[in-house]
């Protein structure tokens, strides 16, 4: 046997951040080094697990986790058609009881199209030395929980004894096939097993013959000592790889027809999770492998694949003519398809055989049916665009995460993408656009993709959306009678993303309701009552939304004798709810580690007149206020002049994922915004 030991690519590579609070025993620290001395490791052996489990410590070792994963590891053998085995161990201590509760019950998911799972082996080690094996006699297979997408997923269920604090359970698995990105996170799947064939019959196929991709993930949601993951590779089967997000050990051993890579860690502290942070794909360390050259050929695969689905029958003809022949743009006719497409055929996933998941449904059957999934939405309006004579391809995209350089399978989902006359490409999605004038969401602003072309195209990003393409664009004429009673006027005008979250919003509620549940969002005083409203039909995508509203509030103004206060109504944020409801997250944090992620890039601007009644004069005013940074920007103003006050507020949010780096300048302009809103204006009354 010959070892290499390889080195990491250098970009998108930071040094592994240790979190505070996991207190790791030198023991176990020791152990490994001893394995590590002799070349990368290999499957641990019954004794070496025992020393492991006899090593780990107790919950106060672990900033009191309910759980830590002794040893993760796994072992893939890669056939030359692609499918894989992969051998899985997982060592797993409990150490409190809501640790205890969360492994009564063991369950195994998989879908019989894409793998098949055999249970090897469970047992307990008690704490106080005997090891249990779990009869395997009692596993029970049924169909897995499913919603929306209703592709016949699967799972093996195993009640296990009861456990104790300081028990520790081993499972292993095994499993044959490949992952799906569709379904889910394949780096947390415990593997599976059986064989090529299952009991319907049906042969395992992977989507692209002869080649095979992966992603897993470094880090979770509790501690780790040891992490493991070796891939067995033909040598004529070359792979790349990529470790992202924080540093990995890795080897190359040549073991006679293989190349094993191996890929390690130890210590592994859980992730502390921030509030609204970015996808844990995006931020913490990950091994990316594929024998795919390039995105190119991915493209050309993926074009290839699904291009028997677009034929058109005389019913897609048919509903085309109808929804375009009466209109002369051909960008209405395009939005016409696209609003038809989103509107009419209803989320829900039914499969269609092995193929699934990776293939679309034809659009004669999406036309007929009414009804598919992201992938099956494309596809029809492929075919119906193909009719108008367009060039058109389904897209592959991964919807709030990145994807990396390697060409490993890291998408879920899909889109249509239509060449424009200078060769260029627009983007439309028929899943987001339902109740949106958008053709692509602007909350997936520089999101990655990759286009089905004949011809191949690598990984491109989706456009920026500056924050006037995402704008709330406020107006009011307010007036303050004698008694402090607030009358005032407001007109929103809406695009982006607070254009189609309206949208939403409004249809949810019957006509009877829609009034009530506005008032509810109203915000600018507890009593506040809505008189009046109008706003614009959710299914009239010919324009951006606008709302008109006149709300009435007694007791507005707050004080007594020659002194009265009140707050500045837009700056309540009105209909927030409906509009900007990511502008609640909190910020009270001073600094972050991870990126927080917005809805939309946003501009948020307000004019406001106040009308004071007779005799009373504005002495204090909130202060002007004019920041700027990487993720925000703010300015406000406000004058008093004859009678009434008015005031100008903006608010730019630059980008909807916000830097840990940009994170203070953003922190800054969201607590300035709020005390703002709450800062009172302050009147005397003067008689005569």
């Amino acid at each position: 046997m010959i070892v290499l030991q390889s080195q990491q690519k250098g970009y998108h590579m930071r040094n592994r951040v240790v979190l505070r609070g996991c207190v790791f025993v030198p023991g176990i620290v020791g152990l490994f080094a001893a394995l590590a001395a002799a070349g990368p490791p290999r499957p641990a052996t019954d004794e070496q697990i025992r020393e492991m489990i006899e090593a780990a410590g107790d919950a106060a070792d672990y900033d009191n986790a309910a759980l830590v994963y002794v040893l993760d590891e796994a072992d893939v053998y890669v056939q030359d058609s692609g499918l894989a085995n992969t051998e899985s161990c997982q060592v797993i201590k409990v150490l409190t009881d809501a640790g205890v509760r969360s492994q009564a019950v063991k369950r195994f998911g998989f879908d019989p199209a894409t793998n098949r799972v055999t249970v090897k082996a469970v047992r307990i080690h008690r704490k106080d030395g005997p090891v249990e094996e779990v009869d395997l006699s009692s596993i029970i297979t049924q169909p897995a929980p499913q919603s929306w997408l209703y592709w016949g997923n699967k799972q093996h269920v195993l009640g296990l004894p009861r456990t104790e604090v300081g028990d520790t359970i081993e499972v292993r698995t095994s499993k044959i096939g490949f992952n799906i990105a569709y379904l889910g996170d394949s780096s947390s799947a415990l593997g599976a097993g059986g064989g090529p064939v299952g009991d319907d019959g049906e042969k395992l196929e992977p989507p692209m013959p002869g080649h095979w991709f992966e992603s897993t993930l470094f880090q979770g949601s509790y501690p780790i000592i040891k992490k493991r993951y070796a891939v067995h590779m033909p040598k004529d089967k070359p792979v790349q790889y990529e470790v992202y997000n924080g540093k990995v050990n890795t080897s190359l051993w040549f073991d006679g027809d293989y190349h094993v890579y191996t890929f390690w860690d130890e210590n592994i502290p859980p992730v502390k999770r921030e509030p609204h942070m970015v996808s844990l794909n995006d931020c913490v360390p990950k091994v990316v492998l594929a024998t795919v050259a390039d995105w190119e050929a991915k493209s050309r695969w993926f074009c290839e694949v699904n291009e028997p689905q677009f034929d058109a029958d005389e019913a897609v003809r048919a509903k085309v003519a109808e929804l375009t022949d009466h209109l002369d743009d051909e960008d209405a006719k395009i939005d016409a398809c696209l609003h038809w497409v989103a509107d009419n055929v209803r989320y829900c996933g039914t499969s269609r055989g092995p193929r699934e998941g990776f293939t679309l449904h034809t659009g004669i059957e999406t036309m007929r049916d009414r009804a598919g999934v992201c992938k099956d939405k494309a596809g029809m309006l492929v075919t119906m665009m193909r009719v108008l004579g367009h060039e058109v391809y389904p897209a592959l995209t991964m919807a709030g995460s990145r994807v990396e350089a390697i060409p490993a399978d890291q998408f879920n989902h899909t889109v249509t993408v239509m060449r424009n006359k200078d060769g260029s490409f627009t983007i439309l999605d028929p899943t987001w656009s339902p109740l949106s004038k958008e053709r692509w969401s602007s909350r997936e602003a520089l999101q990655h993709l990759v286009y089905g072309t004949p011809k191949g195209q690598g990984l491109t990003q989706s456009p920026y959306f500056p924050p006037q393409c995402n704008g709330l664009k406020a107006r009011a004429e307010s007036t303050l009678d004698q008694t402090g009673g607030l009358s005032t006027g407001i007109t929103m005008d809406l695009s982006g993303y607070a254009c189609t979250y309206l949208r939403r919003n409004a249809e949810r509620y019957p006509a009877s309701e829609q009034r009530a549940s506005f008032e509810q969002v109203l915000n600018i005083a507890p009593n506040a009552r809505l008189e009046e409203l109008d706003f614009t039909d959710p299914y009239d995508y010919s324009r951006d939304s606008r709302v008109e509203m006149k709300v009435s509030a007694k007791g507005y103004a707050a004080g007594g004798g020659d002194v009265r206060m009140f707050r500045l109504p837009l700056m309540s944020h009105a209909l927030a709810e409906f509009l900007i409801p990511d502008f609640s997250y909190s910020v009270a944090a001073k600094q972050r580690k991870f990126g927080m992620r917005m809805r939309a890039t946003r501009l948020v601007s307000y004019e406001e007149t106040v009308k004071l009644p007779p005799g009373w004069k504005a002495e204090h005013l909130p202060k002007a206020k004019t920041l700027d940074s990487g993720s925000a920007s703010l300015t406000f103003e406000a004058s008093a002049g004859d009678g009434e006050l008015t005031y100008h507020f903006e608010i730019k949010l630059k980008n909807h994922i916000i830097p840990p780096e940009d994170y203070p300048g953003f922190k800054q302009a969201i607590d300035t915004m709020n005390k703002l809103a709450d800062e009172w204006v302050v009147c005397k009354i003067r008689e005569g």
